[in-house]
């Protein structure tokens, strides 16, 4: 579950599809990639930025929208030994043998690189980066002893280490580096064929729970670790849900202004998107930009 899938939550919860004569059903994916590979079983979904990518590559659906932008909660993380190690690494300008352990080919390990590019500080992802493809496993050799000091995570599970190693932990974050990292509203392209006033109306519903979260910030709150808890994750704490609220969701007018094309026929949303395309193709995991 992630924080962009709240307002669909809430929508659902307060009866906002239910208004508009939809019979919605949510299910909830760890991770994009397996909820793109399943994507004949719904018709308009949220993800981050890679699995959004991953379906156009693959010719499977549409980003329609931004389902928020989740820049400040994508970061470059030290544990208490990291931390006091930082300075050091600063001075020398260099990784040198330090290790950091990244999600392969994610927008973690973007921002693990754009962060240490910020700060001048060399290094080569073959002997710097060790790959662990969850977050689950990079927060574990961040708590291991014999571990590595440094990790890249996202939220949730990057409160855990503010809520074990204080907000210090947290070294560089995409807005720190630079780095947009977002998630789209995505509808698959059956959808879009076949019944695209559905989708339209259950798109319509996901923006007023975004609407919803922005008016009643308070209230969002309790809903949020309402939805977490549901999903079988503790709830966060007041420190974490003001860093989880900090990440910025747009209603429809906001959308609109993302969408709209310049005179040179680029959308901020397309510029966004295009950091991510650009990493993943120089990462070679899609084969054209």
């Amino acid at each position: 579950p992630a924080y962009h899938g709240g307002p669909a939550w809430l929508a659902n919860k307060l009866g906002y599809f239910e208004e508009l004569c939809l019979d919605a059903t949510l299910p909830v994916y760890r991770s994009g990639a397996p909820q793109v590979n399943e994507i004949s079983t719904w018709s308009v979904g949220s993800a981050g930025s890679p699995p959004n990518i991953q379906g156009w590559t693959q010719g499977v659906l549409k980003t329609v929208g931004i389902n928020n932008d989740e820049s400040s909660t994508n970061a470059l993380v030290a544990n208490a030994e990291g931390i006091a190690s930082w300075a050091s690494i600063l001075a020398a300008g260099t990784l040198g043998d330090t290790k950091i352990t990244v999600s392969p080919n994610s927008t973690g390990e973007l921002v693990v690189e754009e962060c240490l590019k910020k700060y001048n500080v060399s290094f080569d992802p073959l002997t710097n980066f060790v790959y662990n493809s969850t977050q689950v496993g990079v927060f574990a050799s961040l708590s291991d002893p014999d571990g590595n000091d440094f990790g890249s995570l996202w939220a949730p599970t990057l409160y855990s280490a503010v809520e074990t190693w204080g907000k210090e932990s947290i070294i560089c974050n995409g807005d720190d580096a630079g780095a947009n990292v977002i998630g789209g509203i995505m509808v698959s392209n059956e959808a879009d064929e076949t019944n695209t006033e559905t989708a339209a109306l259950a798109i319509a519903a996901y923006l007023k729970g975004i609407t919803y979260f922005q008016m009643y910030r308070e209230k969002s709150k309790a809903y949020l670790n309402e939805f977490y808890v549901e999903q079988g994750f503790p709830p966060l704490s007041p420190e974490a849900l003001d860093i989880e609220f900090s990440r910025p969701l747009y209603n429809l007018d906001e959308q609109l202004q993302m969408l709209a094309k310049d005179e040179g026929g680029k959308s901020t949303l397309g510029s966004w998107f295009q950091e991510t395309v650009d990493f993943m193709f120089e990462a070679g995991i899609i084969p054209s930009r």
